[in-house]
C-alpha cells in the first residue's frame, strides 16, 4: 500500500529525551500499525525511549523491529481468527482470548518476528513494555531485550478474564497511556499516539450504578477493582496529556473521527479502514510536526 509522495527525513539516531507512547486499544492498534508504518516509511525513528501498552507494545515491536506492516498483519489476519477470540469458549473453562495460539503463530515463518534485528535497533534506547502486576495492580515495565520480545508481548497483553497470564495482567489495567512512565525514564518531549478520542465513559454508567450492590464493607469483586484501577490510570494519564510538567513538551496523535474498529470483533474492512486512516495521519505529522521533534 503506497500514498503517493512519500516523504524521507532520514532520522534515525535517538535523540536524548525524546520519547514515543503507544496506546493499546486490540483491534484498533491497526490506526497506530498505519501512523507507525508510515513513520517507517519516513525513515523517521529518532526515539531515546519507546514504551507501548498492549496492542501498542505490539506495535513498538513492530517498529523497532523496522518491520513494515508486520503489527497490521497481526491485527489483520491473526485477531479475526476463531483460534484466536471465541467468546462460546466461555463455556468450556478455556481462555476466551488464546494468546498461546496467537504467539504460536509469531513463532511460524509467515509471520516470524525479527528479535534480532529489534536487540539491534533497540541499542542506546528504552524500549518497555507495561503489565500489570496480578497481586497488587501496579505497573511493571518489562524490558523485552532482557525479558524476551514475545514473552514481553504476551505478558502485556493479557486481558482480564480473557487469558490467564498468571502473574501478570494487561498493561491497560495500570498504565493505559504510559506517558507518567515515558516522564520517569528521562523522556521531555513524547509522540503520544492514542487509538481514542478521550471521551468515551471508562467504565459504564450501568456498572457504576451496580457498584454498591456488588461492593460490601469496603470490599468489592476483583473485576470492580481492575475497572477502577483502569478509570484511575487512565484519568491520570490524560491529566497529564493536558497538563504535563512544565518541563515536558507532549505532541499528541489521534483519530479525528471515531475508528472504525473496535477492541475485539472487527470486521475485514474496519481493519484496513483504520489502518489506511492511520497512515494518513502518520503522513499529515511526518509533513507538518515531525521536525518539531528533532529541532
Amino acid at each position: 500500500m503506497k500514498l503517493v509522495q512519500d516523504i524521507q527525513l532520514n532520522h534515525t539516531t535517538p535523540i536524548h529525551g525524546l520519547g514515543l507512547v503507544a496506546e493499546g486499544g486490540g483491534q484498533r492498534g491497526a490506526f497506530t500499525a498505519g501512523i507507525l508504518d508510515y513513520l517507517q516509511i519516513a525513515n523517521f525513528n529518532p526515539f531515546e525511549i519507546l514504551i507501548g501498552t498492549s496492542a501498542g507494545a505490539q506495535n513498538v515491536a513492530s517498529f523497532v523491529s523496522k518491520q513494515k506492516g508486520y503489527a497490521y498483519s497481526l491485527i489483520h489476519d491473526l485477531t479475526r481468527n476463531d483460534n484466536f477470540f471465541n467468546p462460546w469458549r466461555f463455556f468450556s473453562n478455556n481462555n476466551i482470548m488464546d494468546l498461546d495460539w496467537y504467539f504460536k503463530q509469531i513463532e511460524k515463518k509467515s509471520y516470524q518476528f525479527d528479535s534480532a534485528q529489534a536487540n539491534n535497533n533497540a541499542q542506546n534506547r528504552k524500549v518497555r513494555f507495561t503489565a500489570a502486576r496480578s497481586s497488587r495492580l501496579t505497573t511493571k515495565l518489562i524490558n523485552p531485550v532482557e525479558d524476551g520480545w514475545l514473552n514481553s508481548l504476551k505478558y502485556s497483553s493479557s486481558i482480564p478474564y480473557l487469558y490467564d497470564g498468571g502473574s501478570f495482567l494487561d498493561g491497560g489495567v495500570s498504565a493505559p497511556i504510559p506517558v507518567n512512565e515515558a516522564y520517569k525514564l528521562g523522556a521531555k518531549k513524547i509522540l503520544v499516539i492514542r487509538t481514542t478520542d478521550g471521551s468515551e465513559d471508562v467504565i459504564p454508567k450501568q456498572i457504576k450504578q451496580f457498584k454498591p450492590l456488588l461492593c460490601t464493607n469496603n470490599r468489592c469483586p476483583r473485576f470492580i477493582k481492575i475497572l477502577y484501577k483502569y478509570e484511575s490510570a487512565y484519568q491520570r494519564a490524560e491529566r497529564f496529556i493536558k497538563t504535563p510538567p512544565s518541563d515536558v513538551e507532549i505532541i499528541t496523535l489521534r483519530p479525528l473521527r471515531p475508528l472504525a474498529t473496535k477492541v475485539l470483533g472487527s470486521t475485514e474492512q474496519d481493519i484496513v479502514n483504520d489502518y489506511k486512516y492511520g497512515l494518513e495521519i502518520g503522513k499529515a505529522f511526518i509533513e507538518n510536526q515531525a521536525n518539531s521533534l528533532v529541532l
